[in-house]
């Protein structure tokens, strides 16, 4: 083997993460190593670094003079970047103020290994854990809401977190929650379990090396940003044209100025010389003098434009005109006048016969048809709506008279003639000749008025086209009026068509043309037009100047643009070379750790990992049979599978050093809740694991299995209790105390506690709530003593073991149990569980309850003599 060879598999074998994120960084320009450097050396990266890295930047695009710089050596240490702590603990939080009801001055003590919090519906436990998700990273932070029970008083969310490292406490209040400890913890919830399955997640904790590209990938995009906001100023629109009033090749150029026009081309233009002044002078005179000369033709020409527009007109009247003589039009007419007839000589022979009588004439007349028509609209204002005229009883509209029977029927038959199909058939085809009539009466034949513009013109002009287009104007109008007759006296008589040729008007319209045409063409235009040309180049050479170094600030702003949008930000490359490592250092490690937390916790269904990545950032998505989780799973299995997802990450972090659960096994049944706090449990040998729960089951299987597991050292598992006093005191934290600690009500020391606190109370209120908390603990400890002492623990709470052996220690006093018994029902009824009654409020004060205390104690020495 060559040594070549040799030395080659020697770098491959100590290729780490760490060596293959150097060489990326070593490979990089120098304005983006400066930043890299930075991030590897677990700096923050600050404005000022991007200022910095952006100037170079712009020396790197040739865009200011390069400056000497230092050299950059990418030292590189996984281990030393960021100010995370290997041996982090989360060891108090007190005085929470601001977070939602929850008692002030409370004190939560965290064990190193595993913390069970326990706290009933109400009590305030949901509270404590939101302010953790405000602080701690949470895939469903909620915010925090102020004490609803007080209309003002609220005070700012506040609370302060005690962490140890290298046997030194750091104490942090809420608004550092920015400081990198916070960082270290993670919290998991019921409303992160969608999140987990039906969500692309980012990989939030990663190796150092891979978060490196995040960071790395967010510094250029400010770098970007800044370079992007440079651009956006120098860009501007080429609106100079403005300036320049007509053509020249000045403005031509000026138009077309970009990122290739030479600043070079630009001077050719440059002085506006003396000479250049005296020579616009001198043409501007030949032009003035030239075009006072040509005035008559411009007025000739425009009169010749404005008679060519007024005939344009004139011919779209005539052509408008003919429309209504054509023969097919004229035929149309004479059927609708015969439709007419025909529809009226229909209703009057269907329906006018049935009204004859020798004592009205005309019957089925036009005029008999109106005075029914107008008496049906008057007969309607005599009602309400909807009641129809006549009615029983009624009179006559005109005569005032009782109308009879007949009379009545009469007039209603009238209103069916007139609503009935032949007639409406008649009264549309009438209204329909109607409309034709009132289209011919409204025809406009005087088209040529005697002082019209383009009537004086012709006149002069052409005579006899103007006399020939009058007469055929005259006969339109006469065949209009003979249509209109037909009309009113409804006979079809037959009309010929009459239609005005425009064949004069497009003849004359050639002539003005070519009249205008030569009017232009002449040798004085022609000069005109020349003279016109050079003024105009010369004026826009003189206001060229005048602006030039806008022109030459435009230019060099394109040019620098141009450069700038040359900038590689290699944001492929970023995201290709991170997903390589990821997948080569990374994903896989997880997948292997998410399979082992699936066989834990006994949920093998089969999930599928799919890894994605972009913007220097990695994201993972579960997926079962090519459908989210969620989509298939019970809720429980759902549950299982976050939990390992959860679990899965915090496991592969460099610096997670606590997760904090919140009630993690709701809906799940006994065997799952017993598998999950077996694997929390296991999990707080490695990291510290607190959890919030309600539920009792869950919370015995935690403290069972903590036991077993830490028998020598009772310190790593702490027990506590978050309790409430009625609905608006709530969030109260009693240390080492939960409901299923039998042992500890074997005693009067918490009920003890609750009479100290009460006798140095000053509120009474308060103080009437700690008696009551008294009575409840007294209450507890009447029921552990019947576990523990009477009964001997042969069946306990929460534990399917029966303990058959202990029967034998099973103690009979049946005089003691009568005074248990009684004494805890009245306890009972004392407790805040029950609606208070006035009457017992007489016991809640120290002395009853010390008196209390001193009886279960007196019970507790007569047990033990047994």
């Amino acid at each position: 083997m060559s040594e070549v060879t040799e030395i080659a598999e020697v770098e491959q074998q100590l290729e780490t993460l760490e060596t293959e994120v150097k060489k990326f960084a070593n490979e990089l320009p120098y304005w983006a190593k400066f930043l890299a450097e930075k991030i590897l050396l677990g700096n923050a990266i600050s404005d000022n670094d991007i200022d910095t890295s952006h100037s170079y930047l712009l020396e790197h695009l040739q865009l200011i003079e390069e400056t000497p710089k230092p050299e950059i050596e990418i030292d590189y240490n996984a281990e030393n970047s960021g100010n995370y702590k290997t041996d982090l603990l989360f060891t108090k939080l007190e005085n929470v103020e601001g977070v939602n009801a929850l008692t002030e001055n409370q004190t939560i003590e965290f064990s190193p290994n595993l913390t069970i919090i326990y706290g009933t519906n109400g009590s305030g436990k949901s509270g404590y854990v939101r302010l953790l998700k405000n602080v701690f990273y949470s895939k469903a932070p909620e915010n925090i809401l102020p004490n609803v029970h007080i209309d003002n008083g609220h005070k700012n969310v506040n609370a302060k977190f005690t962490f140890k490292s290298n046997n030194a406490e750091t104490s942090l209040e809420f608004a550092n929650k920015d400081n990198a400890e916070f960082e270290q913890f993670a919290v998991f919830d019921g409303n992160s379990v969608l999140k987990h399955l039906e969500n692309k997640n980012e990989f939030e904790f990663r190796p150092a090396g891979l978060s490196f590209f995040a960071d790395y990938t967010n510094s250029v995009i400010r770098v970007e940003q800044k370079l992007n906001a440079e651009i956006t100023i120098k860009q501007s629109p080429n609106d100079f044209s403005v300036w320049f009033d007509g053509n020249s090749e000045i403005k031509t150029l000026v138009e077309s100025l970009n990122a290739e026009t030479k600043i070079d081309d630009l001077k050719k233009y440059t002085p506006f010389s003396d000479e250049d002044k005296t020579q616009k002078e001198t043409i501007q005179k030949q032009y003035d003098e030239l075009l006072l000369a040509s005035k008559g033709k411009e007025k000739e020409i425009k009169t010749l434009e404005g008679i060519k527009s007024l005939l344009a007109q004139n011919k779209q009247a005539i052509e408008k005109l003919n429309q209504f003589f054509t023969t097919e039009t004229i035929g149309k007419v004479k059927t609708a006048i015969t439709d007419c007839v025909t529809k009226e000589t229909t209703a009057k022979s269907e329906e006018i016969e049935n009204f004859k009588t020798d004592k009205i004439e005309n019957i089925g007349t036009t005029e008999w048809k109106s005075f029914i028509v107008s008496a049906e609209t008057f007969a309607k204002t005599q009602k309400a709506e909807n009641i129809v005229y006549p009615e029983n009883g009624d009179n006559c509209l005109l005569c005032q008279q009782p109308l009879s029977d007949e009379a009545q029927k009469l007039i209603s038959n009238y209103w069916t003639f007139i609503k009935s199909v032949a007639e409406q058939n008649s009264k549309q085809a009438q209204e329909k000749l109607n409309k034709a009539k009132e289209n011919y009466e409204n025809l406009n034949f005087d088209l040529f008025p005697q002082d019209n513009t383009l009537t004086v013109w012709l006149t002069e002009k052409y005579p006899n086209e103007l006399e020939a287009l009058k007469l055929k104007l005259a006969e339109q109008k006469t065949l209009a009026e003979n249509i209109v007759s037909d009309i009113q006296s409804k006979t079809a008589n037959e009309r010929a068509e009459i239609k005005i040729s425009v064949e004069q008007h497009t003849t004359i319209e050639t002539a003005i043309e070519a009249s205008i045409k030569l009017l232009k063409e002449d040798e004085q235009s022609k000069e005109l037009e020349k003279l016109l040309t050079a003024k105009t180049l010369l004026e826009h050479k003189e206001k060229f100047n005048t602006h030039f170094s806008k022109f030459e600030t435009f230019v060099n702003n394109q040019i620098w643009i141009k450069k700038a949008n040359k900038a590689d930000y290699a944001k492929q490359t970023i995201t290709k070379t991170e997903k390589a490592l990821s997948n080569k250092y990374f994903n896989q490690k997880y997948i292997d750790a998410f399979n082992e937390e699936c066989q834990k916790l006994n949920g093998n269904f089969g999930i599928d990992i799919n890894h994605t990545g972009s913007a220097g950032k990695s994201y993972r998505q579960l997926k079962l049979k090519g459908k989210n989780p969620n989509a298939v799973l019970s809720e429980g299995e759902q549950k299982v599978i976050a939990i390992a997802d959860f679990l899965a990450e915090m496991h592969l972090s460099e610096i997670n050093r606590g997760i904090i659960f919140d009630d993690p096994v709701t809906s799940l049944d006994h065997s799952r809740k017993e598998t999950i706090a077996q694997r929390l449990v296991e999990e707080s040998d490695i990291k510290q694991v607190i959890i919030f729960s309600h539920d009792i089951v869950f919370i015995k299987y935690l403290e069972n299995h903590g036991k077993n597991k830490y028998k020598t050292d009772k310190t790593k598992v702490a027990v506590h209790s978050i309790v409430s006093s009625g609905r608006e005191i709530i969030g109260i934290i009693e240390l080492q105390n939960t409901p299923l600690k039998d042992s500890t009500y074997t005693n009067s020391h918490i009920p003890k506690q609750y009479h100290i606190r009460a006798k140095k109370e000053p509120d009474r209120s308060f103080a009437q709530n700690l008696i009551r908390s008294g009575y409840g603990a007294l209450r507890s400890c009447y029921e552990g003593i019947v576990v523990t002492k009477l009964l001997a623990s042969t069946v306990q709470r929460y534990d399917t073991l029966v303990r058959v052996p202990n029967i034998r220690n099973v103690k009979f006093n049946n005089d003691l149990y009568e005074r248990i018994a009684k004494n805890h029902s009245v306890l009972h009824d004392l407790i805040e569980g029950h609606l208070p009654v006035d009457e017992l409020n007489q016991f809640l004060t120290c002395d009853k309850l010390d008196n209390e205390i001193t009886e279960f104690e007196n019970i507790l020495d007569e047990i033990d003599k047994i």
